[in-house]
């Protein structure tokens, strides 16, 4: 007798622990669906939550009191387990009738939660994770096509205007000194106060073009204390120093608009007044013929705007809003971008890498102003159970000056 008692208290209680999670998710999903059919169109929030509710728990309710009046232990005993029947069954049965409404409610849970709770909290995260891991059982998603974008392994160019009577796609003919060894070219460079043309040392070792102090008071560019720092590469080894923006360079009757360059006076000796670094020459592609004392520069084609993630990821600081956590092998990150430099960045696309090679984009952030943050969710599934043990990194797939 006392193990029949136990087995059955036993069940009573599975039966309310599974209504706990049931039922909630169900009276979520009920809100999801009135939304997702746009009912929200035409009765306003707290009308759907009542029409939710009375649909989740007022018909079974309802049902049991119809049935067993006021018997009340027959009643209490009905509450354990109807309204977690009443509601398995409807989600089942929509599973037959609107499956595509379903599932598109349940890939909204995320969203939905978002906008009360904030796309980073735990509950959006979760919700999220539920509700795409069933919808994924029920309509599994088709592989998407991989999205154009310019990686920082095979960067888009820089946009490109041929001046001085060059055509699109004609190579423009450098001249330079090639004195001690080392390859000397007249650059021009242009700031808000003006124009300079300097002799500058092009090294293939140099991650960034850079300027001296001198020369960037002359152009008028402004060098905050707070600037972005960077350490790059030189053909003399590393060295770090301030950013800044540079609206315009010229070399051999080629414009380049808007780089990211390094303000070092250790760069600059008296023959050189800078390094012409790899942001520069990574535009074209190059042919060196060194007796002649010539280089040839075709500029590389892009189709409209062209991306300039590479310039801008230094001037700009990305981290996961929160804690970056996976749940059920979905990832709901927020990620903060903000612009250190002293110029707007538009149509910002943050990425995240994984240590496994996964990439993940996340939303595009319009326009975020000097100084300003901007916000981007990034949402997906991923192979990681754990992103400590297997690692990643916060990228630009796509920015634009």
């Amino acid at each position: 007798m006392s193990a029949s008692v136990a087995l059955s208290s036993l069940g009573a209680f599975a039966l309310v622990l599974a209504s706990m999670f049931v039922v909630p998710f169900a009276l979520w999903c009920n809100f999801s669906l009135a939304r997702t059919a746009q009912l929200d169109a035409r009765v306003s929030a707290p009308w759907l939550w009542i029409l939710a509710f009375i649909v989740t728990l007022g018909l079974p309710i309802a049902l049991a009191v119809w049935k067993y009046g006021t018997d009340g232990r027959r009643l209490s005993a009905a509450m354990m387990w109807l309204p977690l029947l009443w509601n398995l069954a409807a989600i089942l049965l929509c599973t037959q009738v609107i499956p595509d409404l379903l599932v598109q409610s349940l890939r909204a849970q995320g969203d939905l939660a978002g906008k009360r709770f904030g796309d980073s909290h735990k509950v959006a995260r979760i919700l999220s994770a539920v509700g795409n891991g069933l919808a994924d059982r029920l309509a599994p998603p088709v592989p998407a096509a991989p999205r154009a974008i310019a990686r920082e392994s095979a960067p888009t160019p820089a946009p490109i205007t041929a001046v001085a009577g060059a055509a699109p796609g004609t190579a423009i003919a450098v001249p330079f000194s090639a004195a001690g060894n080392a390859i000397l070219m007249n650059v021009e460079l242009e700031g808000p106060a003006g124009r300079l043309s300097l002799p500058y040392l092009f090294d293939t070792g140099a991650s960034f073009t850079t300027v001296h102090t001198e020369t960037a008071a002359k152009l008028g560019l402004t060098v905050p204390a707070d600037a972005p720092t960077l350490q790059f590469n030189t053909a003399s080894g590393p060295r770090e120093s301030r950013m800044v923006y540079l609206p315009k360079l010229r070399l051999g009757g080629i414009e380049l608009k808007g780089l990211l360059v390094s303000v070092c006076d250790g760069c600059a000796n008296d023959r050189s007044q800078g390094l012409l670094g790899l942001n520069v020459m990574r535009e074209f592609l190059v042919e060196m013929d060194y007796q002649a004392e010539r280089m040839k520069l075709l500029p590389r084609p892009h189709d409209g705007r062209a991306n300039r993630a590479y310039d801008i990821y230094p001037a700009v600081q990305i981290e996961v809003e929160g804690s970056p956590e996976i749940w059920l092998g979905r990832i709901r990150w927020v990620l903060l971008v903000k612009n250190r430099s002293t110029v707007a960045i538009e149509n910002v696309v943050p990425e995240v890498h994984f240590s496994d090679g996964q990439r993940m984009a996340g939303a595009t952030i319009a326009r975020i102003e000097p100084g300003g943050s901007g916000r981007s969710l990034v949402e997906g599934k991923t192979l990681a159970e754990d992103h400590e043990k297997l690692g990643f990194t916060l990228a630009l797939a796509e920015a634009y000056w």
